[in-house]
């Protein structure tokens, strides 16, 4: 079986490091991401309905993005187990419950599960089991759940580990931030589309008349309605 030294600090610094036209900018390097930019792209909050839902996809290169910025507390090889071990898929994270009073009650697991879906190019995907999560998958949760509880409390407790392969007939990953091809993640009635490709990943578009800089993904500036300059 596939194994990480030290996997215990390994996945401490992973979860650490936790309407468009197509996008003609320049693509960034890793290491000029920006990662408050990046956390906006994959991760969703909804509150409504006297509930909370958080809504995560975890993409591999957001691991390289932080590596690049600090390659010394996570090396290549560390990259290159995590990509051995996740294969073609793709990972979530999810929680949903209510505050009452201090208190943050999280809905069962089974309830996730039941209830949580991909939608991409025209299908509807559920997440693979838990009896077919091969030997390594199923340490990585292991050592996941308790520390999301650790970290975040009630509601890291209330955090549901998800992976779904959505492949092409290669068996090739579909869900890439670099797609031109949307998805969306659904839990129960709360939907999120993903637009792709994430807007962080590329040079921010200018606006040609006063010169401010509008996300890859905005064509024409909200302000002005002249097209922006791409960089």
């Amino acid at each position: 079986m596939f194994k990480i030294k030290n996997m215990k600090n390994f996945l401490f610094l992973v979860i650490l490091t936790l309407s468009f036209s197509s996008i003609g900018q320049s693509k960034l390097e890793f290491i000029q991401v920006d990662q408050n930019k990046l956390l906006k792209d994959i991760v969703y909050t909804y509150s409504g309905n006297n509930q909370i839902t958080i809504l995560y996809w975890f993409p591999e290169m957001y691991w390289e993005v932080m590596a690049a910025k600090d390659p010394k507390s996570i090396p290549p090889e560390v990259i290159a187990q995590l990509k051995q071990m996740l294969g073609n898929k793709s990972i979530f994270f999810a929680v949903q419950g209510k505050m009452n009073g201090g208190t943050f009650e999280a809905k069962e697991d089974s309830y996730l599960r039941n209830n949580i879906s991909v939608a991409f190019n025209g299908k509807t995907y559920k997440p693979i089991a838990d009896a077919k999560l091969s030997d390594d998958l199923k340490m990585l949760n292991s050592y996941l759940k308790p520390m999301f509880s650790q970290m975040l409390g009630d509601m890291g407790s209330g955090m549901s580990i998800f992976y779904f392969e959505i492949a092409d007939s290669e068996g090739e990953n579909l869900l890439s931030p670099y797609s031109n091809v949307d998805f969306t993640l659904g839990l129960g009635s709360v939907k999120h589309a993903f637009h792709l490709p994430l807007p962080s990943l590329f040079e921010d578009s200018k606006c040609a008349n006063d010169g401010e800089l509008f996300p890859a993904n905005y064509e024409f500036c909200p302000y002005h309605g002249s097209k922006l300059i791409t960089q």
